[in-house]
């Protein structure tokens, strides 16, 4: 089964156990999962706090390390026991409830693992919650506020993506240290977004290759503006949005734990509420006021480096795209077109 199928199979088993009560005789109720390893059934698990468990069998006398793998994330040995059987587990568990799709995520991923080699269960179960241990452990810092309202825009132009294709993750390669935030090797779109209540818009440019479009390509650059409102949504939720629309919610993660962001390490209380109040798509053409290499005519004296400069939209000559031609330019780049 694919990634998608196993974590509907993993909602409907604890769906199934949560729909009844866990005695507080009883440790856990569990179900056994259809992946099988060399040593026994995965099974999923709930405790009497409503908390999801992953259960993964134990090879002989194989003992773990009990504790905390990160943040909300724990690990400890289990057995369990009813009138025929004994066994002996991993026991992998999300301490938050408000997590619980994200460690359906993780747990989908562990259960891809363990079909494709069961061998090694425990090991395989580790391999893969170490590819997800940044969003559960310390380590990342906290976001700026003009990271925040950075992050907003990007996950803004990521829902419009996602709701055209549910694997246009792949499009977002900012997090990744490429020169636009989002490309699909043809069109390349820039996301600039600003919490200033002037009534300039503008924009910094960072370098200048970053208003260059890609080779035998196009780019667009997409400015928003935004506002502190209580109607507004935080990262948390837009992050929460992405997610479901995603196939893969590994990748969206990991990038945004490559942007210092964590689901499990950001105070919700503190994060802001941003609505978007105004959004302009541009086409970055020959027209368009930038700094380019090719606009210097190469004369950057030795020794310059790392070149900021602002942009003021006052500048652009050509009209903004209108809301028909931004949907095209997404259903485009989501190859739907």
């Amino acid at each position: 089964m694919s990634g998608t199928d196993l974590r509907v199979v993993l909602d409907h088993h604890w769906a199934e156990l949560a729909s009844a009560p866990v005695r507080a005789e009883v440790a856990l109720r569990v179900s056994e999962l259809p992946v099988v390893t060399d040593y026994g059934a995965i099974s999923a698990a709930m405790d009497v706090d409503g908390l999801r468990h992953l259960l993964i069998p134990l090879r002989g006398r194989q003992n773990i390390p009990t504790g905390r793998i990160g943040g909300a994330l724990r690990v400890s040995e289990r057995a369990l026991q009813d009138d025929s059987a004994y066994g002996r587990f991993a026991d992998v568990v999300c301490t938050r409830r408000d997590l619980d799709d994200v460690f359906t995520g993780l747990c989908g991923d562990v259960l891809v693992a363990l079909e494709a080699d069961g061998q090694r269960p425990y090991r395989t179960t580790l391999a893969v919650v170490n590819r997800w241990r940044q969003l559960f452990s310390g380590g990342l810092r906290g976001l700026t506020v003009a990271e925040e309202v950075g992050l907003a825009g990007e996950l803004l132009v990521l829902l419009r993506l996602l709701r055209d294709d549910s694997a246009a993750i792949r499009h977002w390669v900012g997090p990744e240290g490429a020169r636009h935030d989002f490309t699909d090797g043809i069109r390349a779109v820039e996301v600039k977004s600003t919490l200033a209540v002037s009534g300039r818009r503008t924009f910094e440019a960072h370098g200048l290759d970053q208003l260059e479009p890609p080779q035998d390509g196009r780019l667009f650059l997409a400015w928003q503006r935004f506002e502190r409102r209580p109607d507004g949504r935080t990262v948390r939720e837009l992050v929460a949005e992405a997610g479901q629309l995603c196939d893969d919610e590994s990748e969206l993660v990991d990038r945004l734990s490559r942007l210092g962001y964590s689901l499990s390490q950001t105070d919700q209380s503190t994060e802001s509420r941003l609505a978007p109040v105004e959004s302009r798509w541009y086409v970055v053409d020959e027209d368009f006021p930038r700094l380019t290499g090719v606009t210097l005519d190469g004369a950057i004296p030795d020794g310059v480096y790392d070149v900021r400069y602002t942009v003021d939209l006052a500048g652009v000559r050509s009209a903004p795209l209108d809301e028909e031609a931004v949907d095209t330019l997404i259903s485009e780049m989501g190859g739907y077109s």
